[in-house]
């Protein structure tokens, strides 16, 4: 394979930031991050959502292999000889690295998580005619999830009167309660700036080659410095939790319903484009099994991804 074919690496750039991908991926993502929560224990659970990612992570590198019709081998081929011509954001780097690295994906799925939380708060305070200031940064989202957050706010302003009536007299009390005070929006952001900060170490680390350092102790104090500013109840903290974790459910599906029809669109204006890739993305998300076999598309992928950042440093 010569060096014209360098188009390859920036062809697969440009497929990691497509719905082919993109659906699967963040839809994995978002639905396995609920039992990621700040200062979790590891444990088998963890590990094993960590092998499905793996595997899910080569399941769609392979399809799209198979879609352009090169080997592995060509691949990590083209790989070492690319100069990136399109821009990446750095979740892109993410995603890839975070199937090699358990750290950087436990840090990735707890800031999910929390992000999913905050994202429902400002679905409930935008229900009660509350403008939020968005809970996500400036730069943490792309246009096609800015669009998936603009349809699900949509849906949710349009059920907002069937929701309400069908709601106890405790549980609407329980929501004013939510989104009147700053408590929970404090609290979620606290956590999840945190973790970003997390990430961006166990990242550094990673790129640097360096061990891994003790940060288990640095994790505790965040909830408690929360709650000394507020004084709430520790009982009102729980349900309000608790309440926020079931509209952050509610909300998962409005957003893979979303995700697909971004999907369907794709797949209708480019029927020939991504044939086998897009098989796999409908594959995964009907809770298909997936036959993973291009560790080494993955890794070649990644070293290339983590050469592109170290240089831009």
């Amino acid at each position: 394979m010569g060096d014209d074919n360098a188009w390859v690496f920036d062809s697969l750039v440009g497929f990691l930031r497509g719905p082919v991908w993109n659906v699967p991926i963040l839809t994995f993502i978002e639905h396995k991050s609920l039992i990621f929560e700040p200062g979790c224990e590891d444990d088998s659970e963890h590990t094993k959502i960590h092998e499905e990612y793996k595997n899910l992570v080569d399941f769609m590198l392979g399809s799209y292999m198979e879609d352009i019709g090169i080997t592995p081998d060509q691949f990590e081929s083209a790989c070492g000889k690319a100069s990136i011509k399109t821009t990446f954001h750095q979740t892109l780097f993410e995603q890839v690295w975070a199937a090699d690295d358990y750290e950087i994906f436990k840090r990735m799925m707890i800031q999910k998580n929390l992000e999913l939380q905050l994202q429902a708060l400002e679905l409930l305070q935008q229900r009660y005619g509350i403008i939020p200031e968005s809970c996500m940064p400036g730069d943490a989202m792309s246009p096609e999830e800015q669009a998936v957050m603009e349809e699900v706010i949509k849906k949710s302003l349009e059920e907002h009167e069937a929701v309400q009536a069908s709601l106890d007299e405790e549980t609407r009390d329980l929501e004013k309660a939510i989104v009147e005070s700053k408590f929970e929006k404090a609290r979620l952001e606290q956590e999840r700036n945190r973790e970003r900060e997390m990430l961006e170490k166990a990242l550094k680390m990673s790129l640097n080659d360096t061990p891994e350092e003790e940060e288990e102790e640095e994790e505790a104090p965040a909830q408690e410095e929360t709650q000394q500013s507020d004084q709430i109840d520790p009982e009102s903290i729980r349900r309000r939790a608790e309440y926020l974790k079931e509209q952050r459910d509610k909300l998962l599906a409005l957003k893979q319903q979303e995700r697909e029809k971004q999907l369907a669109a794709f797949e209708e204006s480019a029927p020939q484009k991504r044939p086998k890739s897009s098989r796999a993305a409908r594959k995964v998300l009907a809770g298909s099994d997936i036959d993973a076999h291009t560790l080494q598309v993955r890794k070649a992928l990644a070293e290339r991804l983590k050469a592109e950042v170290i240089g831009n440093q």
